[in-house]
């Protein structure tokens, strides 16, 4: 994707830790101070913490997506694990007002190996500043998928959005609300493919909120 760049600007973008996509946006985004963290308690604990990833400075959640395994996926494959990743989507509030947006940063953690991406679901003005995740609990011997879904606040709690996952589970209760401005990072807990044992993905969400 690079190899027409000049090398000192390659090296520029690596070292900030941003790397350009079509059409100029970040793929990921510099680390940045945040001012506090969003939890649920309905998450299951299979897999690990992936990386922390947050929006670029500036810059705060306004929209995101998600990878789905859908039902067709999951009879092939033999086994469901329903949401496996989200992306955070963020924009620059000087320079935009309302969506859909056009020009934005997307970051996200560890995703799943399984599903394909949806499209963006937006606010239609403000940032992410809570959320409410749809989790099936341990099924025994049954399939497990983990975290099936989630939902988002927009700012002032006047709107909701809510993404395309999968229906098992229930919602658990909603996260506080963010302390400053909205949501800038992401950190995903996700468990490895576990070739001929039961997957479940994506298992449970934290995010960040900036000032």
């Amino acid at each position: 994707m690079y190899k027409f760049l000049p090398l000192a600007l390659i090296l520029l973008l690596a070292v900030f830790g941003q790397y350009v996509i079509a059409g100029g946006r970040f793929e990921r985004s510099i680390s940045r101070p945040f001012r506090s963290l969003l939890t649920v308690h309905n998450g299951m604990r299979w897999g690990s913490w992936g990386q922390k990833e947050m929006c670029p400075t500036g810059m705060y959640a306004t929209g995101f997506s998600l990878k789905v395994a859908g039902m067709w996926e999951s009879l092939l494959v033999g086994d469901n694990t329903a949401l496996n990743g989200i992306r955070l989507h963020c924009i620059n509030p000087s320079k935009s007002s309302s969506g859909p947006y056009e020009d934005y940063a997307t970051v996200q953690s560890d995703v799943g190996s399984w599903g394909k991406w949806s499209d963006i679901k937006w606010c239609s003005s403000g940032f992410l500043t809570s959320f409410q995740l749809r989790v099936e609990p341990y099924q025994g011997t049954w399939d497990d998928t983990a975290a099936n879904n989630i939902r988002f606040n927009c700012s002032g709690k006047t709107e909701m959005v809510q993404g395309s996952g999968m229906s098992w589970g229930e919602w658990g209760d909603w996260s506080e609300t963010c302390g400053g401005k909205g949501i800038c990072g992401i950190e995903t807990m996700v468990e490895q493919p576990q070739g001929v044992g039961d997957d479940t993905a994506l298992n449970d969400v934290r995010m960040y909120c900036c000032d």
